[in-house]
């Protein structure tokens, strides 16, 4: 049976964060081999795991203020960070992480409001042989209940890496905001499209999630 639990990200040890860095290279690399629409090397999917640099990985989890200006735009500003975690024999199968993010000017005060402080939906991973079994769904109910249920809710996703994605978020109530490209596999290979998307509320997105 699975059993999901939600974490303040410091809750988590580093040998529990190098599992799920390396649940999370397992899974995005196997998901962009079905459904990428342009062919990845393994040193591309390490590249985006941090493998080489378990050490970034683990602060950027505790608090992913440490890369605004390297991985996330200037001018951001994250709080409030949690993982969802789906565990199965007391070993991990998947997780989902969050956080509030403000950005722009007059931040302290954004962070009051639910106008311009978004819930982010930084990441979400299920080990390959354990996808598509309602494991994703499960976590993002736990998340989403955490969360003020009138905050908005963004999401960054490759369509060109997975495809299916932005029509699953689609289901949920989000709308295509934005687009860029973005070097999200290092600067010394090809950079993919990233598409912003966004949800008027975690209350209509926890609707639709739970009747899918």
């Amino acid at each position: 049976m699975t059993e999901v639990k939600l974490y303040n990200p410091t809750e988590l040890n580093r040998e529990e964060w190098a599992d799920l860095q390396v649940l999370f290279r397992d899974s995005v690399g196997s998901t962009i081999e079905k459904y990428g629409i342009n062919d990845r090397y393994d040193i591309e999917i390490d590249a985006l795991a941090e493998m080489d640099d378990p050490e970034r990985f683990y602060r950027s989890h505790l608090d992913p203020n440490t890369e605004v200006g390297r991985r996330y735009r200037k001018g951001q500003s994250y709080s409030n960070p949690r993982v969802a975690v789906a565990t199965e024999a007391n070993e991990p199968v998947g997780f989902m992480y969050v956080a509030n993010n403000v950005s722009g000017s007059n931040k302290e005060l954004k962070r009051l409001s639910i106008i311009k402080n978004y819930l982010w939906l930084r990441e979400v991973a299920v080990k390959p042989d354990q996808q598509r079994q309602g494991i994703a769904k499960q976590l993002g109910v736990t998340i989403l209940k955490s969360a003020n249920k009138l905050q908005p809710v963004s999401a960054y996703v490759w369509p060109n890496e997975i495809s299916f994605l932005p029509s699953v978020l689609e289901q949920l109530g989000f709308v295509k905001t934005g687009e860029d490209e973005i070097p999200v596999f290092g600067d010394e290979f090809p950079s993919t499209t990233q598409i912003r998307m966004q949800a008027s509320s975690v209350k209509n997105v926890l609707s639709l999630l739970e009747k899918n």
